[in-house]
């Protein structure tokens, strides 16, 4: 079913550029929409006049430009929402420890999510260049425990057990052993 939309292109990039000015005071689309919405209501707008939460993410999404600067202010919440936690833990009392371990927990959650780079829990660590790791296995007189099997691989995995292989692993550099080193032991 096709929506019919009472807002023109000017509205549309008013209404989403408050919501963004409002991110980055620290306030959701949520919060900032529900003020918007209740700023229409009083001026007498009803129905498909009034914003609403999906109307601004519909928005956002259409245009990529918009978009783009969505996720950076989302950022910027998720910086708002560690500053809050902070500000919370500062005015902390023994009277609201308890709520208020749960608002900083909630807003490092939040944190969290709008900003994973800065503050999630897992943190991506970017390694460039290759380090070759050459290893050589060689078996010496090992017991043959089932000569049967043996005969049937044939001779091809014999000669690929004694090879050398060549890896490339993306590593810190490794010290190279010394065979002499390994003989002490």
């Amino acid at each position: 079913m096709a929506r019919t939309s009472r807002w023109t292109e000017q509205e549309r990039r008013e209404a989403v550029e408050l919501v963004l000015d409002g991110m980055a005071e620290g306030k959701t689309l949520a919060d900032t929409v529900r003020d918007i919405a209740r700023n229409q209501r009083k001026a007498g707008k009803t129905g498909a006049e009034v914003l609403t939460q999906g109307q601004v993410r519909r928005w956002v999404v259409e245009d990529e430009a918009q978009f783009a600067q969505y996720q950076r202010m989302k950022r910027m919440l998720g910086q708002a929402f560690a500053e809050e936690a902070l500000h919370i833990a500062r005015e902390s009392t023994t009277a609201t420890t308890a709520l208020d371990r749960v608002l900083i927990d909630t807003l490092k959650w939040a944190a969290s999510k709008a900003n994973p780079s800065e503050y999630g829990e897992k943190q991506t660590v970017e390694h460039q260049g290759a380090q070759t790791l050459q290893v050589r296995i060689v078996e010496d007189d090992v017991p043959l425990r089932n000569p049967k099997a043996a005969e049937q691989i044939g001779n091809a995995a014999a000669t690929a057990m004694v090879a050398p292989m060549l890896l490339t692993l993306p590593a810190a550099p490794i010290q190279a052993l010394n065979p002499s080193e390994d003989a002490d032991e």
